[in-house]
C-alpha cells in the first residue's frame, strides 16, 4: 500500500496541497523552506506513481488522507 510508505511530514503536504495551497503556503504553514515542499512533493509523486498535483489530490481525496 502506497500510502504506508508516505512519512507523517509527506501527508501533511498532501493534505495541504488537496486544499489547494500552492508551495509557498505551504511552507509558511509547516515551517519548511518552498525547497522542502518541492522535495517532499517529488517525494510523493514517486512513491504513489503518480504524475503531478491533480493525481496526487486525487490519489489523496480517494484514500481519505485528505477529507473532502
Amino acid at each position: 500500500e502506497p500510502t504506508n510508505r508516505l512519512t507523517d511530514r509527506e501527508k501533511a503536504v498532501l493534505r495541504l496541497l488537496a486544499q489547494g495551497r500552492r508551495n509557498q503556503a505551504i511552507a509558511d504553514e509547516l515551517g519548511l523552506s518552498v525547497r522542502s515542499v518541492g522535495n517532499h512533493l517529488a517525494k510523493i509523486y514517486n512513491k504513489l506513481h503518480v504524475h503531478g498535483r491533480s493525481e496526487a489530490v486525487l490519489y489523496a481525496v480517494r484514500t481519505g488522507i485528505a477529507p473532502v
